[in-house]
């Protein structure tokens, strides 16, 4: 059995847990083996949108006097940081929620044409056990998704500066729905991506006995990898926010760490505890741990990103070795073309300017780590500025 039933009891909950925050309007069809439309959880989806859109101005004022003053050594550049953070997640739920608007049909006829390959090839009918690089993915990503549940540094920022109330409870409650939403999109995203990369896997792997099933073989890759750049062009806009905005968010998050290493005992003296300085550092050490923590988790869930890409460029690249038969018949030169024909097409397709998004990254998510990771030294460059200026 192995991790099977564990993989799929998270993925029903990954499921589940969608429908329950409205990301989507399709539910997964047992019996069909596809993804069926509802109408009462189109409704749904689309109230949650709304209402998630009209409380944003809300939420807004809300972050403006999220942070007391003199909690910080630089309170005003906190707060810009933490303002630019808010404008940026308004725009990652903008784009979201036109994306699902106008691409969740498509989103889901892919995955229902896929899995109905699956039906109709034998081949990709072995597909039964996932690779250990498919389970060790879903298992590393599905942890980092779970980790959007985790407010507690967002509540702990305050813990011993002013009085923990009932709007803070409601605001945090409203990031990490936005949180999960954004999240539980490109999950989805890097779910078919692992998909599309066993189904080529299979594909490739499957002993072949004669030239007619070469072909076969190749019509087959050939038809996964438009599904593949189908997939690419309907997430890529959706990508490029949620990169854009963990750039943003893990660039504030270095910076909030550093300050809090920076000032424990400024702030440990400034609460007016009697356990003094030495509470003070304990508390102010924890936040700054929590604050490398989601650093470090907005950084591999970048490098995952990459790594599911890079796997699926590598499957799709791979060539379809003849079979060892010696007759020779017609099906040997058509073979031989279809194989041209695959690696020409292949070529063209690596050259389109489409598998670029505004020049900042390829469609393979071969540069999705490196903005991420690039907030290290955005965050590094503003230490040193803020030395500057003092």
């Amino acid at each position: 059995m192995g991790p099977r039933w564990l993989y799929t009891l998270l993925l029903r909950f990954w499921m589940i847990q969608g429908l329950v925050l409205g990301a989507t309007g399709h539910y997964y069809s047992v019996s069909r083996r596809r993804l069926v439309p509802c109408g009462v959880l189109r409704w749904y989806s689309w109230l949650l949108m709304l209402a998630t859109l009209s409380l944003y101005g809300v939420y807004w004022r809300y972050a403006q006097n999220y942070f007391v003053e003199g909690m910080f050594r630089r309170h005003r550049f906190v707060q810009m940081l933490c303002e630019g953070n808010v404008r940026m997640m308004l725009l990652t739920l903008v784009l979201q929620t036109v994306l699902r608007a106008f691409r969740e049909r498509e989103v889901c006829a892919v995955y229902n044409e896929l899995m109905a390959m699956r039906q109709r090839s034998k081949v990709l009918q072995l597909q039964e056990e996932h690779s250990r690089f498919y389970y060790v993915m879903f298992f590393v990503k599905l942890f980092i998704y779970l980790r959007n549940f985790n407010c507690v540094l967002s509540v702990y920022m305050v813990v011993e500066v002013r009085t923990f109330t009932v709007w803070d409870i409601m605001a945090n409650f409203y990031f990490v729905y936005i949180s999960l939403v954004r999240e539980c999109l490109l999950m989805s995203y890097v779910l078919l991506l692992l998909q599309l990369g066993e189904a080529l896997r299979v594909n490739g792997e499957h002993p072949r006995t004669s030239y007619a099933a070469l072909t076969r073989q190749l019509r087959r890759q050939e038809r996964l990898l438009r599904l593949v750049q189908r997939v690419h062009r309907l997430f890529a806009w959706q990508v490029l926010a949620v990169l854009v905005f963990q750039l943003y968010f893990n660039t504030a998050t270095f910076y909030v760490g550093y300050s809090f290493l920076a000032a424990p005992s400024q702030s440990g003296s400034g609460s007016g505890l009697g356990s003094g300085s030495g509470s003070g550092f304990r508390v102010w050490s924890i936040k700054f741990l929590l604050a490398a923590a989601a650093f470090i988790s907005k950084l591999c869930d970048g490098l995952l990103l990459q790594i599911a890409g890079g796997h699926l460029l590598a499957q799709g690249n791979k060539s379809c070795a003849s079979p060892l038969v010696e007759t020779s018949s017609t099906h040997i030169q058509a073979a031989q073309r279809q194989m041209e024909m695959a690696y020409l097409k292949r070529a063209i397709r690596a050259s389109y300017p489409e598998n670029r998004v505004l020049g900042m990254f390829g469609m393979d998510m071969r540069c999705a780590f490196a903005i991420i990771s690039s907030s290290l030294s955005y965050g590094i460059i503003i230490m040193q500025l803020g030395y500057i200026h003092s």
